[in-house]
């Protein structure tokens, strides 16, 4: 079973054009390859609101953060890639838009796929860690 489809407003548009001068189900059906079930469905639809289009896509949350704030977030993270979340935080902020959240923009960060972020703590050395030299940076070289 292919699942549930989604038409787009033409498709709509010539069902309802179709039903509307007097082709049948069955005709209109056969003419553009949809099922009878959503030829009556959709006119259905037209018939009782008035309209063709579909109204899932306003459905939902709008983005907190716009087009705009995101280009800028990039550039932020781009500027200094060390830079913790509370810091990229503070210099989103500062700007002119909307404050938002640390959390609101961590959960933008991921969506841009910036996954490799610094972590705000840092873990410590252990001594045996120390003890080995691995505290030292491994380019240096002694002559």
């Amino acid at each position: 079973m292919a699942g549930y489809q989604d038409f787009i407003e033409f498709e709509r548009g010539v069902i309802v054009g179709a039903r509307e001068m007097g082709h049948s189900i069955s005709e209109v059906a056969m003419k553009f390859g949809f099922s009878r079930t959503t030829i009556s469905r959709v006119y259905l639809e037209y018939r009782e609101s008035g309209k063709t289009s579909n109204l899932r896509h306003s459905c939902g949350r709008k983005k907190i953060i716009q087009e705009r704030d995101r280009r800028r977030l990039t550039r932020i993270i781009r500027r200094d890639r060390r830079a913790t979340l509370p810091q990229i935080a503070a210099d989103f902020n500062a700007g002119p838009s909307t404050s938002f959240s640390v959390r609101t923009i961590q959960r933008n960060i991921i969506d841009m796929f910036f996954l490799s972020r610094r972590p705000s703590r840092v873990p410590l050395m252990s001594i045996k860690h120390s003890s080995i030299g691995l505290h030292k940076s491994p380019l240096k070289l002694t002559l």
